[in-house]
């Protein structure tokens, strides 16, 4: 499989974008779901977190639009010609970044704002999250809009999982225990559901994209996506050792948990970035027959 510098970029250009807006939309809801359990400097650091993500999103955005622009005319004037441009904010992709950048801004007012609202941050955060359903391999589907839903709860699902993971991480790092077990344990009750449903969305479109099982390992493609399905079985162990032991493990008092906890999620962190980056690159590399 051939890889030109153009289609590079915009997979870069894609990963940074899914990791910082899902992010970002994720840590929101964090936010929401775990306020009683956050002490103030907590809630602002996390805060201050998503405002970095939210600008590296929408920065991100728009590299990915002007790669793709500069792509069809294989010039870097492309990049800033209006024409080329035109064609990409007019096709799926105008429309997924239009979404998104709405979406950030709703959170950005939110959080900028003396009155912010973390649940009125989430109204933001849901449309930006889903955004990335605007455009891809499931509108090759005839009709595509139950395809389309299926993506959009999938999305959310991701921005839960993947967005709480720095924050939570931030919460063992200062040494509290018992408020680290809490949290966490208010994070793995809600995920049990949230990846259940993860999953069953994303088994439903692949039994839609795909023509059999053997596509599997049959082409580029397909073994592009094993690879990302054996990093989400990774990502499922890392999180279910936390929940089913660490966790229990901080409620009861055991200090060494907090270190070993700490470990599990930079695990579960570097598994989720390369999941993304698998995902940038089976959307601009390869595609279902």
């Amino acid at each position: 499989m051939e890889v030109t510098g153009w289609e590079a970029a915009a997979a870069l250009a894609k990963a940074v974008t899914y990791a910082a807006t899902l992010g970002a939309a994720g840590a929101i809801f964090f936010l929401n779901y775990s306020e009683s359990s956050l002490r103030t400097p907590q809630r602002r650091r996390i805060r201050r977190n998503v405002a970095q993500l939210l600008i590296v999103a929408a920065l991100a955005s728009v590299a990915k639009v002007l790669s793709m622009a500069g792509s069809i005319s294989d010039d870097f004037a492309g990049m800033v010609d209006g024409s080329f441009v035109g064609m990409i904010l007019r096709a799926g992709e105008g429309r997924a970044a239009g979404i998104r950048l709405i979406g950030l801004s709703l959170c950005a007012a939110v959080l900028f704002s003396t009155r912010r609202t973390d649940r009125l941050a989430a109204a933001g955060a849901l449309p930006a999250a889903g955004s990335f359903a605007a455009v891809g391999h499931v509108h090759a589907l005839k009709p595509d809009s139950a395809a389309t839903l299926l993506l959009i709860l999938h999305l959310w699902c991701a921005a839960f999982w993947w967005g709480a993971l720095w924050p939570l991480l931030q919460v063992a790092r200062d040494g509290d225990g018992a408020q680290t077990a809490r949290v966490a344990a208010r994070f793995g009750k809600i995920a049990m559901f949230l990846v259940a449903t993860m999953i069953a969305a994303g088994a439903l479109m692949l039994c839609r994209l795909l023509g059999s099982i053997s596509e599997l390992w049959g082409d580029a493609y397909g073994r592009m996506l094993s690879v990302k399905l054996l990093l989400v079985a990774v990502l499922l162990c890392a999180a279910a050792l936390n929940k089913l032991r660490l966790t229990p493990r901080l409620a009861a008092g055991d200090a060494a948990a907090g270190l070993d906890l700490q470990r599990s999620i930079r695990t579960e962190l570097i598994t989720a970035s390369m999941i993304l980056c698998m995902t940038a690159a089976l959307t601009t590399f390869a595609g279902p027959d």
